[in-house]
């Protein structure tokens, strides 16, 4: 009933054992690849919402695993430019397959967190770059691109062929020559282990994929952030008692870091539209409620098409006095929540989109200054 890590790490809970199917699909795994790609309703009506026209610039700021970012991309004719960006090496490397198997020429997938998508350059850039520029043995690398993203220097060059437990196994050796002659495969796997996850881990798994250091502000035509959330809209789904009001505040705080970092990309006259999975408010009609505050420049615009039901208007009061502000009257009809249990069984999920005003000065300073 369960993997056999989840044995390891879970010592009790429940186990179902689904018996009776709830649908009569086969499974399209590894069928037709390259021409069908399942995906929830609420997702597709997030990339129609979007509403990407042919030559635009867009970025899709949590993209993996690519199901919304080739959506996009389609409904552009692969016409333009597609950012698609994720904190992880192996996601960036699923985006750029299914790009790949789609037959997709304009996305460009890059390796970045989400809170640091905004570039500003500095002095350390600049002197970098100086550097950068006398350098002539092919090793250093140097973006182009348009937007200013800059490729991260110096990155290993792995030969191609070269298996991971070959690369790892030889960097353990090298390290561990002068205390010992014997190396144990509990060291392989964990230099592994640590090569996937840290800088170097495109020599283990033999893909590569571009570091970015962010975009400058202004750069974009439209953003889709489809941020990470609590997740309490994906079914089936059980709860074993990990949420609680304190995480879940977690989440709605980072959130609005990653909405920060979205209002600075997308330029004057611009489109942002933000969507999670979750039915929580605090990180739906909440995050609406703090956008529309604090970004005067920001409106609620109508989606096309409209879906899902309306938002939830008022407001919510916390045993410990907190208050958090969700939909005003007249909003509602703006934005489109997904409820699990309405007719339309589909699973949870929000979507809101917002037109970019002019910008003002002082918004310029707060974001320089934060």
């Amino acid at each position: 009933m369960m993997s056999r890590a989840g044995m390891f790490r879970v010592s009790q809970g429940i186990a179902v054992d689904m018996s009776n199917r709830v649908y009569k699909l086969p499974s399209f795994h590894d069928v037709l690849e390259g021409e069908i790609f399942l995906q929830n309703l609420p997702s597709i009506v997030t990339a129609h919402a979007l509403d990407p026209q042919k030559g635009e610039r867009i970025l899709d700021m949590c993209a993996a695993p690519g199901g919304k970012t080739t959506a996009i991309a389609m409904l552009m004719k692969d016409e333009g430019e597609v950012v698609a960006v994720d904190r992880s090496h192996n996601k960036v490397l699923d985006i750029q397959k299914l790009a790949a198997e789609m037959g997709l020429n304009c996305i460009t997938a890059f390796k970045l967190d989400a809170l640091k998508s905004v570039w500003r350059r500095n002095d350390s850039d600049i002197t970098a770059d100086l550097c950068c520029s006398e350098e002539t043995d092919g090793v250093t690398i140097r973006s182009s691109d348009s937007l200013g993203s800059h490729v991260e220097r110096n990155s290993p060059i792995i030969m191609e062929g070269m298996s991971a437990e070959k690369s790892c196994k030889e960097t353990v050796s090298n390290e561990k020559a002068n205390e010992r002659t014997y190396v144990s495969k509990a060291d392989i796997r964990k230099n592994i282990r640590r090569m996937r996850n840290g800088s170097g881990r495109n020599q283990c798994n033999g893909g590569r994929v571009q570091n970015s250091k962010g975009f400058p502000p202004n750069s974009f035509d439209r953003v889709l952030l489809d941020a990470p959330c609590s997740a309490l809209g994906l079914r089936p789904r059980l709860f074993a008692g990990e949420d609680t009001i304190e995480s879940l505040r977690n989440h709605a705080t980072y959130q609005r870091r990653m909405f920060d970092q979205a209002v600075q990309l997308a330029r004057p006259g611009g489109i942002i539209v933000y969507s999670t999975c979750t039915i929580n408010p605090g990180e739906n009609e909440a995050l609406v409620r703090y956008a529309l505050d604090r970004y005067t420049f920001l409106s609620l615009v109508p989606q096309h098409p409209r879906i899902g039901g309306p938002g939830l208007v008022g407001h919510c009061e916390f045993p410990d006095g907190y208050i958090e502000e969700w939909l005003r009257p007249g909003e509602e009809e703006l934005v489109q929540r997904f409820d699990p249990s309405s007719p339309l069984d589909t699973i949870g999920f929000f979507i809101a989109k917002f037109i970019v005003g002019p910008k003002d000065a002082q918004f310029g300073k707060s974001c320089a200054s934060s």
